[in-house]
């Protein structure tokens, strides 16, 4: 397969965190020849498959995660860990997307990422960050992590009244009411008093 023939589009395709066949067809490669090439730098072990389609250079499970569905960002145990949160470390990575996706859930180098889709609604609340030194990646903010961690309903109390001492109060109902669920309203309004309660 001559691969050095298309070495400066590999070298511009194999930049991105993810990429895909369509990547290289929007490079002027055929479908059918974008598959073979990939499949064939797979087998050669220069790149690594993710699912189907989607392939990566790199290594950390993290930055994979970030840019595996279009939109997402990382949240729960993923985004306390990265912000420094909690002292739990996560046993998977954690990706919010309003993407319907065939699997919720894939294992990457032995590490799980697990996917929990939303409405386009909840899509809110996340910051583009640089991870570790080079790749972006979004990640929930304090008062996002408490909202999906409600919505989830898979975090303890006490790791979500942790985050709340660290949270903008105004901001966390501000998007309490962004999720127009009556449910995740009312259990935030009910965490915040509890936690305005113990400071007195």
């Amino acid at each position: 397969m001559p691969v050095i023939k298309y070495k400066k589009i590999l070298e511009d395709v194999l930049r991105k965190p993810v990429f895909t066949v369509e990547d290289l067809q929007k490079k002027g490669l055929t479908k059918g020849y974008s598959k073979k090439l990939l499949s064939y730098l797979s087998r050669a072990g220069r790149v690594k498959r993710i699912e189907r389609g989607k392939y990566t250079t790199l290594d950390d499970p993290v930055a994979v995660a970030a840019h595996i569905a279009t939109p997402c960002y990382l949240s729960l145990w993923t985004a306390m860990s990265i912000r420094n949160l909690t002292d739990q470390i996560p046993f998977a990575v954690e990706v919010v997307t309003s993407r319907k996706r065939f699997k919720n859930r894939i294992n990457f180098e032995g590490t799980y990422i697990i996917f929990y889709t939303v409405s386009a609604r909840m899509m809110f609340g996340y910051e583009n960050i640089i991870w570790k030194g080079n790749i972006r990646i979004a990640v929930a903010n304090a008062e996002k992590i408490i909202i999906d961690s409600v919505h989830f309903n898979n975090i303890p109390q006490d790791e979500i009244k942790n985050i709340i001492k660290h949270s903008d109060i105004s901001l966390l109902k501000k998007y309490a009411k962004l999720t127009g669920n009556k449910r995740v309203m009312k259990r935030i309004k009910e965490l915040y008093q509890k936690c305005s309660q113990k400071e007195r």
